[in-house]
Order: structure tokens, then C-alpha cells, then sequence
């Protein structure tokens, strides 16, 4: 891991971490780009507690040569939620890649130009080209009434979100009326119906309950995380065609989910992002899948609209370490005369939007030449820093002359009550600091020393 230096705050204090991939826009909303996804179930712990998570994420599928997955999620907390990816029916037979997330609590919210409501449903009936009902209103479920904001342009992404069902299906949206419209075609007055689909294939599935967050069109930037969302033009077509398929935007985006607009073609799709780098600068860059168990197998599809909600991460860590200096209370003396102690505060604090990066960040402070370190005496006083620490692994010691260029080369021990010959202080925290922007994040690292 590469390491930063981030500040020299005051004489002899060294603090070193690095910037980690932060993705909190608010208390309600978290981001995550989750790697080498596979067939087997991984944890994915959140940054946020939320009262009713709603998830929705999208595959970035590398290449053609690639077997079509969709993306199932089961077990949603208040903290974490567990994900895979896999082919239809129930295949294991994947190729792992990068999964990007948006989780947000249950609810309508607008602030900050970012307007969006997450809700769930139950999605008793399944779509598809060959079921009974085929793409009808029979299979899926009209949602329109369960929509509280007013939207001038929306649009929705959506994801099932339970695993009732070992075989697969996917989320798709239209507008009530005719399957090749996506929610809200002409207007919010168009309606939203939801369901899952399992393309071309004769059977059914299980209940399964889908998230889905309709999006108002906008771009802006919350939290330091550049946003924009949209539905883009009826332009893009299968990966059995000539993917990749591009949107321009205006940025470089670096998180991203998306989701078919309808479904033009009848033996049913889904979006996926595309490619090693599905989001260079001021594109997107995607393509439409299917399933290859029943029917075409082919992977070609007819254009279709695809909508989009795309993230750029500026959050950045903003360290800063104070140290300050006090008499100890317990001296028979109020001035620092020799045989007195004095008590060190190191005040360590992210104000930044950024968390840094899990176990990176190293304290090095210069013990003054006047001073004797007193053995065992220091402690940690957390403030919410989402750090721990433990004495016996975290915090180290060295009589050298100059200072350690790092924690591991901090290799002394204090040996009596007072050792006159501690130079540095080392000091390793475990964990990744939290941001600092919407809940304030410091520790406290306090010892003594004795005056010579």
C-alpha cells in the first residue's frame, strides 16, 4: 500500500496514512464499488446504519467471452448485505468482476439537488418471453401510488433483492401501459410498474422482494461526490452485437448502476456495464444481456434505453494532529522542575470527506530531550474514530537518533518506571478512520513523561 504523508503538525509529531476509497453522501445514501465478485456469497459491510436498506447494483461484465450473470443479493442488515453474482438457472459458471452499489434507507429525500425515493415491493408473479402472461400487467406489480415525491423527469434503477429463489431473475421496470416504456415514458403521470424476468425461459420463481429508487434526472455534487442521473438515448444493443455501447457525460465517474428503460426486445435483457474500464473519462460505456438457457442464445438484442446513476468519489481525508502539554495533576510541584511529570495529548482528527485506508495510518512523535517517558502510561481515548487499539500490537517504541521511517522500525522497549532513553513514540491504530464531514472523527493518544 502506498502511504502518504499527510501533515507535520508540530515539531517532532509525524502522521502518515493514505486516502482511502470514501463513498458516504449522507447519512441515508452510501456508495460501493465491491471487487472480484463471484459465485460465492460475500459479506459487504456498510459505512452507514440504516433502519430498511434498500440495494441496488449493477455487473461489470469484462468482455464478450464473458458468460452473461446477474447479480443476487440476500441477508440486508443495518450494516452489511450479502452478494454474488450468477447465470441463469443457477450456475455457478461465472467470471468474477468488480459489482457497483448504491444503498439507501427506505424513504423519500431531497436536499442538496439530489432528489430520489428508495422503496421495496413483493413481486409475487414473474415476466417473461414464454410464461403464462408473458410481459403483462398479470406479472408485475404497479407501484404508482407508492411514489410520494413529484418528479419532472424521472426515471428508476431496481434490483432483486432476496434470494427465495436458488434459480435466477432480474429486475425490470415499464410504464404500465406497453413493455417497450420505461417507467415514467412521458412524465411522472406514465406510472411505474415493477417485476423480475427470467428472459426466455418456460417456468417461474419464487416471491422475491425487489428494491428500486426512482431518480430524478439532475447532476450536482453532495458531499464532495460529483452525481448525475439520467436516461440515456435508445442507441446501445446486446453483447452478442458490438459492444461496448457509450453514453457521454460530462466528468469522470467512477461508480455506476444502471437499468434497461422497458424492454423493446421480447426475449428480456439487462444492463451491465462493459468492459476493463466501463467508465472512462465522460462516458459510459455498457451493453445489454441476456440469459442463454432457453430460446436465442446468441446474446444479440435490439436498442434499447438505458438509465443511468453514476458517482464521482472527490472525498479526500483531511488530517491533521494536534499535541498539546499539561502538568500532571498528582506533582507535589505546579512547575515543571525536575522529578515533576508532565501529560502529552496527541489529538488526531479527520475533518475530511474521505475515510483513509484500513490500518494505514502511523504516529511517530519525537519525545523531547529533557523528558523521561514513563513506562506503561499511555492510553487511547476514541472520539467515534472507528479505530481500535491494543497496546501490545499497536503502539511501539525507539532509542534511535533519528526518527523511524516507520512503525515496523520502531523495535525498543521501555525498561524501568522512567526510560530517559525513549526518543520516539510509535503508535498504529487498526481500522479505517471515518470521515469526518458528517460525523466528526478524532482520537486522543495521552501519556507522561518525567522531567529530567
Amino acid at each position: 500500500m502506498m502511504r502518504q504523508l499527510l501533515s507535520m503538525i508540530c515539531p517532532g509529531l509525524l502522521m502518515m496514512s493514505a486516502p482511502a476509497y470514501g463513498q458516504i453522501m449522507t447519512d441515508n445514501l452510501e456508495l460501493k464499488r465491491v471487487p472480484n465478485v463471484g459465485a460465492a456469497w460475500q459479506t459487504v459491510a456498510l459505512e452507514n446504519t440504516y433502519s430498511d436498506a434498500i440495494v441496488v447494483c449493477t455487473y461489470n461484465l469484462p468482455s464478450a467471452a464473458s458468460p452473461p450473470v446477474v447479480t443476487r443479493i440476500q441477508n440486508i442488515t443495518s450494516t452489511s448485505f450479502q452478494l454474488r453474482i450468477q447465470q441463469y438457472e443457477n450456475s455457478s459458471v461465472v467470471t468474477p468482476s468488480d459489482v457497483h452499489c448504491v444503498i439507501s434507507d427506505e424513504g423519500a429525500y431531497n436536499s442538496g439537488g439530489l432528489k430520489y425515493e428508495a422503496r421495496k415491493v413483493i413481486s409475487d408473479q414473474t415476466s417473461g418471453l414464454s410464461v403464462p402472461g408473458g410481459w403483462g400487467n398479470i406479472n408485475n406489480e404497479d407501484v404508482s401510488s407508492d411514489i410520494t415525491q413529484t418528479y419532472a423527469n424521472p426515471h428508476v434503477v431496481g434490483q432483486v433483492m432476496s434470494f427465495n429463489d436458488a434459480n435466477a431473475s432480474v429486475f425490470w421496470n415499464y410504464d404500465c401501459d406497453s413493455r417497450g416504456n420505461g417507467a415514467f415514458f412521458s412524465g411522472q403521470a406514465d406510472g411505474i410498474c415493477v417485476g423480475k424476468h427470467i428472459g426466455q425461459i418456460n417456468g417461474s420463481r419464487a416471491a422475491e422482494t425487489l428494491g428500486y429508487i426512482v431518480i430524478e434526472a439532475s447532476s450536482g455534487t453532495v458531499n464532495d461526490i460529483s452525481f448525475a442521473a439520467a436516461v440515456g438515448p435508445d442507441s446501445g444493443a446486446g453483447v452478442g452485437n458490438n459492444p461496448p455501447y457509450n453514453y457521454t457525460v460530462s466528468g469522470d465517474f467512477d461508480i455506476g448502476i444502471l437499468t434497461q428503460q422497458g424492454e423493446d426486445g421480447g426475449q428480456g435483457g439487462w444492463a451491465v456495464l462493459y468492459g476493463n474500464d466501463p467508465l472512462p473519462s465522460n462516458q459510459i460505456s455498457w451493453a445489454i444481456d441476456e440469459e442463454v438457457v432457453a430460446g436465442d442464445k446468441t446474446r444479440t438484442h435490439t436498442s434499447e434505453n438505458v438509465g443511468y446513476w453514476i458517482f464521482d468519489n472527490n472525498q479526500a481525508p483531511n488530517m491533521t494532529a494536534n499535541k498539546d502539554v499539561k502538568m500532571y495533576s498528582g506533582n507535589s510541584s505546579p512547575y515543571a522542575i525536575p522529578g515533576s511529570d508532565v501529560v502529552y495529548d496527541i489529538n488526531v482528527e479527520n475533518s475530511g470527506s474521505g475515510a483513509i485506508d484500513t490500518d494505514s495510518l502511523e504516529i511517530i512523535d519525537a519525545m523531547p530531550a529533557e523528558l523521561s517517558f514513563k513506562t506503561g502510561s499511555v492510553s487511547f481515548i476514541d472520539n467515534d474514530s472507528g479505530l481500535t487499539f491494543n497496546p501490545v500490537t499497536d503502539l511501539a517504541f525507539s532509542k534511535s537518533v533519528t526518527a523511524p521511517a516507520n512503525f515496523a522500525a520502531c523495535s525498543d522497549t521501555p525498561s524501568g518506571t522512567y526510560d530517559p532513553d525513549i526518543t520516539f513514540i510509535c503508535i498504529a491504530p487498526k481500522g479505517s478512520m471515518s470521515e469526518g464531514t458528517l460525523t466528526p472523527s478524532s482520537f486522543t493518544i495521552e501519556f507522561q513523561a518525567a522531567v529530567k
